[in-house]
């Protein structure tokens, strides 16, 4: 008994590895398909697509450097440092929202400011929901990256999300700056890679059922016989037959 449960749960385990490792390996190839314009994914005025959380995107436009903002206490390997965030105004200028774009991580708030024409292409995410207060409003580093965070610093009205930066050309707003990877990956569909964690689940079951017929088989073996006097027919104990008092 003890070796068919442990074979059983070893299985099951291996088989809850394999769904997840399934599900991993799907989230990985919806980050990098190809990226779909992004005018066709949110414009600047729509709010933002849920479903499209991680979904690549590409878009050109012009850098506004002036707007650049440092998020704090954003990890990177065993660092913790700042996300570089610079806008780009996509459309023209009056008319069109500008994209708040990651362009890396760097251990101190400092960069140098970009400038001119720029294609971006990297992963949409909805903005932190984090209500972190900001010490000190003036300055360009906030603890969080939210709209509402932004609106003071960049003269152009924005997008309901931001870009996670995986190519930008020219490149050299990028450089020198650690590339920081989406903090939300793309849902994948409820049934990728079902069928390892039925697998895993019908390995337990036998498991369980492994105890089933063990303990059965105790109960059977162990109950103490008795005689009816019948042939053929069980056996009762003695004892019961014995008058009380």
């Amino acid at each position: 008994m003890l070796a068919a449960v442990a074979i059983a749960i070893g299985l099951g385990v291996w088989q809850l590895d394999a769904w997840h490792a399934g599900r991993a390996a799907a989230t990985r190839d919806l980050l990098h398909k190809p990226a779909e314009p992004l005018s066709r994914v949110m414009t600047g005025d729509s709010a933002f697509p849920a479903s499209k959380v991680g979904q690549p995107v590409q878009f050109s436009g012009t850098w506004l450097g002036a707007g650049t903002v440092y998020v704090s206490d954003r990890p990177h390997g065993r660092a913790t440092g700042y996300w570089v965030v610079t806008p780009v105004l996509v459309g023209s200028p009056g008319t069109g929202s500008a994209m708040p774009v990651v362009r890396g991580w760097a251990p101190t708030p400092s960069a140098p400011v970009p400038s001119g024409p720029v294609a971006v292409t990297g992963w949409l995410q909805a903005t932190d929901g984090s209500d972190a207060v900001d010490p000190n409003p003036d300055d360009d580093v906030i603890p969080a990256l939210r709209i509402a965070s932004l609106v003071q610093h960049v003269d152009a009205d924005l997008y309901s999300g931001y870009v996670v930066a995986r190519v930008v050309a020219p490149g050299d707003a990028v450089a020198g700056l650690a590339k920081v990877s989406p903090p939300a990956a793309p849902g994948v569909s409820t049934f990728t890679a079902v069928r390892n964690l039925f697998y895993a689940v019908e390995w337990w079951v036998f498991g369980c059922f492994a105890i089933f017929i063990w303990t059965r088989w105790c109960r059977d073996s162990l109950a103490p016989a008795q005689d009816t006097g019948i042939p053929g027919a069980p056996m009762r104990s003695i004892a019961h037959d014995r008058p009380h008092g």
